[in-house]
């Protein structure tokens, strides 16, 4: 066997394997054709093994015929490959392609049945080894053409795109460029044979690389620089030429005296190979560790940079120092153009940009994301990175609104890769990175790297974030041991001073209430009287407003949690009928008493509490709600009957008290600012100081529990307490 044919068998071998391979595993139709692509090469090798491998010329004339059936299609489908990857509509010059090609198939084939001689019409013997077509038919000159020429065109748009191209994509371009470079130059080489110049294709190896190549950077692109994998396979072509030529060139010069001394000369070209192949993957991966190592020194030394942030990232208390760390560090080591952080945020359930830093592009981020976001959605089915040109490409051709949905969250953020940080389960945050500076995409190194650092970074920032909340208690505890102290004597004082503006203002009430003003003749003493009636119901208002601040401040102040046994349901009876009592002056008012109900859906086991602080939640929270239905009842036309309801359950060792009702609501915007100091959406003045709900979720988190509110405007809302069931005294 000489050189041509073994370089024939191996493209034959490995093109037909690829062919298999990317048909079976490629989603996009362009794996297809990527498919019959290597049909093709692998019919060409399959024909260049068998014509030169054989000296009978009828043979010989048959399976160059099939071997050039396998060159006709070549550019034909080679065209049509770099169109469909590149998403270009050139159907016209496909449809060109495919005809003339059909032309020149058609062309072999009547030369094959011998009704024509413009294809192939003789043969040549050459290099004392195998015979070729030559010289070549009035046809063939222009087949080369058109076979050099749709090369040559592919390239072009191949390389007019690489320029314009970044990311991942850029990189699959490059490999492609590099696999057809190779293949296209080395198998250019068998046409000088025909042509009669006689310089032996040894490039003719380089097609095996081809299909290698090119189904690497289709399927596995993103694993390695272009340089490395160029590397490995220039060390792997080096190693087999010399682990397969030795022997068979030793055994070609050395079979004439050889065989004069024994009749089994082969068997020391037998040998030699044996030893050659065992001793072949030894040498391979020696010369590539060596060749790799300094090629990839850069690289090695940016993961060595990224392995000591994560071990670093602990030594941080400060989570905005470490946040920020985090991201400059990413800039500064992956050379990217920008890097963000966002971390859940439990109190809003959304995941909120903690930290930006950019370089180059001036971009404007989303402030939150919804949990119902494809993007997190995604983050959490896939617990791995997320690269944008990955999800392209292993996508079907119709891809679903949930990859719609999430390439259109990536190309808001302009970026390629987010990474997920997991912290039990539950993702605490993740990071958006943007490409290079160079445009070249991230390894799959440094992402198996840059998961390492995010699960680090999350262990860093939970310990951020407990250090934080501690301070923060003690913090807490401060001012309200000074808030203690002082609370009492200055609300005293200021109630005093409240008493006597009120009660100068109601006398003053009183005595207008004895003058007729309607009856007086003075236009302008009629005005006048009824401004300074005006006047001092507001300071009547703004007293009673001025009194409930003081009592909230006070009650905070005061709260003292003193646990006991505490039965929720009769606490939440008695606490409703104090409601009823407070409140019946507004029935004189026309007020609708709302109904009120009850429901137990489990038992529901005694807990460990203050009464006196649950008391006041509850009291205030089914007062809320009577308001709520109140103004409701003012802007609805039809019949209207408020119903106010308590429903009581144990989930696990918590127990959950949800105060409903069919109020109007809170608005959308308002509801995340309901818990924060003097914040109020009541209209009325006597209602209203904005302290009521921050001294209710004060009161449950003493309590170890937690608060929220979900409500849609027009239709009422819904308070749910979780305290723990259990005994934290």
């Amino acid at each position: 066997m000489n050189l041509f044919a073994l370089s024939g068998l191996l493209t034959c071998v490995i093109s037909f394997i690829f062919a298999v391979f990317s048909w079976v595993k490629g989603k996009k139709f362009f794996n297809k054709i990527f498919a019959v692509l290597n049909l093709a090469i692998a019919i060409w090798g399959l024909g260049a093994f068998k014509f030169s491998t054989t000296l009978d010329q009828e043979a010989v004339f048959f399976w160059i015929r099939v071997g050039h059936v396998g060159v006709i299609l070549i550019p034909v489908f080679f065209i049509h490959f770099i169109l469909e990857f590149l998403e270009i509509k050139k159907k016209k010059i496909v449809f060109a392609s495919y005809m003339i090609g059909g032309i020149f198939f058609v062309l072999n084939i009547t030369d094959w049945l011998g009704l024509t001689k413009v294809f192939i019409i003789n043969l040549r013997y050459v290099f004392n080894s195998f015979y070729v077509d030559s010289p070549p038919g009035p046809a063939y000159p222009l087949f080369v053409a058109f076979f050099f020429f749709s090369t040559v065109w592919a390239h072009y748009y191949g390389l007019k795109y690489l320029k314009i191209s970044s990311g991942l994509k850029r990189m699959q371009l490059r490999y492609f460029l590099l696999a057809s470079a190779l293949a296209f130059t080395g198998g250019g080489t068998a046409f000088l044979m025909v042509f009669n110049i006689d310089i032996y294709p040894t490039l003719h190896f380089t097609i095996c690389l081809y299909p290698v190549i090119m189904t690497y950077a289709i399927f596995r692109y993103r694993l390695m620089d272009i340089k490395v994998a160029l590397t490995r396979a220039g060390i792997f072509t080096f190693v087999y030429i010399l682990v397969l030529g030795v022997p068979f060139g030793i055994g070609a010069m050395a079979k004439a005296p050889l065989s004069r001394i024994s009749s089994n000369w082969w068997l020391l070209p037998m040998f030699l190979l044996t030893i050659l192949a065992s001793a072949g993957p030894f040498i391979y991966i020696k010369l590539q560790r060596r060749i790799e190592s300094r090629l990839r020194a850069e690289e090695f030394k940016s993961q060595e940079a990224l392995r000591r942030l994560s071990h670093n990232m602990l030594r941080f208390a400060n989570l905005d120092k470490l946040l920020k760390l985090i991201v400059h560090q990413l800039i500064k080591i992956l050379k990217i153009k920008f890097a963000l952080i966002y971390l859940h945020d439990a109190e809003t359930n959304q995941y909120v940009l903690k930290s930006f830093w950019q370089l180059e592009e001036h971009i404007k981020p989303p402030a939150e994301f919804s949990e119902h976001s494809p993007l997190i959605k995604d983050l959490y089915l896939r617990r791995l990175p997320i690269v944008a040109e990955e999800v392209k490409l292993f996508v079907s051709r119709g891809p679903s609104a949930h990859i719609k949905g999430l390439l259109s969250t990536l190309s808001r953020l302009k970026t390629n890769t987010v990474i997920p940080s997991f912290l039990r389960n539950d993702l605490l945050g993740f990071l958006v990175l943007s490409d290079r500076r160079s445009n070249s995409a991230f390894s799959h190194e440094d992402l198996n790297l840059l998961m390492v650092l995010s699960n680090e970074a999350a262990l860093a920032i939970e310990n951020a974030q407990f250090h934080q909340k501690e301070k923060s208690i003690l913090a807490e505890r401060s001012r309200r041991q000074a808030l203690a102290d002082m609370a009492p004597g200055a609300s005293h004082q200021f109630n005093n001073r409240l008493v006597s503006i009120g009660s100068s203002a109601e006398i003053a009430l009183l005595k207008l209430e004895n003058i007729k003003i309607d009856e007086l003749r003075n236009e302008d003493v009629k005005r006048s009287l009824r401004d300074i009636k005006n006047s001092l119901e507001l300071i009547d208002k703004e007293v009673y407003k001025g009194k409930e601040i003081t009592s909230a401040i006070l009650k905070r102040s005061k709260a003292k949690v003193e646990f006991q046994k505490i039965n929720v349901p009769e606490l939440i009876k008695d606490t409703y009928r104090l409601v009823l009592i407070s409140r019946s002056h507004s029935a004189l008012k026309g007020f609708r008493e709302p109904k009120f109900e009850l429901v137990i859906l489990n038992e529901i086991p005694d807990i460990f509490a203050s009464e006196a602080l649950l008391q006041d939640c509850f009291y205030n929270l089914i007062d809320n709600a009577f308001d709520a239905i109140d103004c409701a009842s003012k802007e609805k036309i039809t019949q209207y009957q408020g119903r106010v309801k308590a429903i009581l359950k144990q989930e696990s060792q918590s127990l959950i008290i949800q105060i409903k009702d069919n109020g109007i609501g809170i608005r959308k915007g308002s509801q995340r600012k309901l818990f924060v100091p003097y914040f109020t959406t009541k209209a009325t003045a006597y209602k209203g100081s904005g302290l009521g709900l921050y001294v209710i979720r004060d009161f449950i988190e003493m309590h170890h529990g937690t608060i929220t509110c979900d409500s849609e405007y027009g239709k009422g809302a819904v308070f749910t307490i979780k305290l723990p069931v259990k005994n934290f005294k």
